[in-house]
């Protein structure tokens, strides 16, 4: 499971590196019922959970890793379109960056501008859609999926190294809920700070994200190929 794990650690902190997700809890956290945040949290959790063990399933009744440890082929093409897709999500980001006026300010989505008034139902909903419909995340955890599934570790295997990475990818979410539960208000000065830079630099850390990942993502997978 090891190098399942090595194999995926990519995945989880391009996850990790979300800033909607984190956001999204910080919201939750600077209202006055919490508890919403703690559903947010398990709702994120366990989808980012069940999509990447379905996937492992799914994927691990095929070829597996060789003997020597290296992966099948059809591992190193999904790296390479992955790479790819998040790319050309990462120029398409900042040719709408580019093309708005500078000087404007930032408008964030309007999912945003009405997590203050959804119930536990909704938000329970954004989190399961923010992990399986948003295609960058839907990224991270199809291409994690694939690269536990390339091992074939069997069931109790694709579910412990589908755990280690919903942890591991949700430390974003994590930290802030469980940093809340533990010092209460005190936190607010930090969330507000939190809030603001990351709905003011959402774009930049996309393109970031996108650009780093995809080219590290594509690069794996092409040297993979050729060795």
């Amino acid at each position: 499971m090891g190098k399942a794990l090595a194999d995926v650690l990519p995945f989880a902190f391009g996850l990790l590196a979300a800033p909607f997700p984190i956001v999204a809890v910080i919201l939750l956290l600077m209202g006055d019922v919490r508890v919403r945040a703690v559903v947010f949290l398990a709702a994120w959790l366990a989808t980012v959970f069940v999509i990447v063990f379905v996937v492992a399933l799914a994927t691990g009744g095929h070829q597996s890793a060789g003997a020597d440890g290296a992966s099948p082929t059809w591992v190193h093409w999904v790296q390479i379109v992955l790479g790819v897709v998040m790319v050309a999500f990462a120029l398409r980001t900042l040719r709408n960056r580019l093309a708005r006026d500078p000087d404007a300010p930032v408008a964030p989505p309007a999912w945003l501008t009405a997590i203050g008034g959804m119930g536990t139902g909704k938000v329970a909903g954004l989190a399961v859609l923010l992990a399986a419909v948003n295609p960058k995340g839907l990224a991270m955890l199809l291409g994690a999926g694939a690269a536990v599934g390339a091992y074939g570790l069997g069931a109790p295997g694709d579910a412990g190294a589908a755990l280690v990475f919903a942890v591991i990818g949700s430390l974003g979410v994590l930290v802030p809920v469980g940093t809340v539960l533990v010092l209460g208000a005190r936190t607010r000065p930090a969330l507000d700070r939190a809030h603001t830079w990351l709905v003011a630099h959402n774009d930049t850390v996309t393109v970031t994200v996108l650009f780093t990942f995809g080219a590290v993502f594509a690069s794996k997978g092409i040297h993979g190929l050729l060795t």
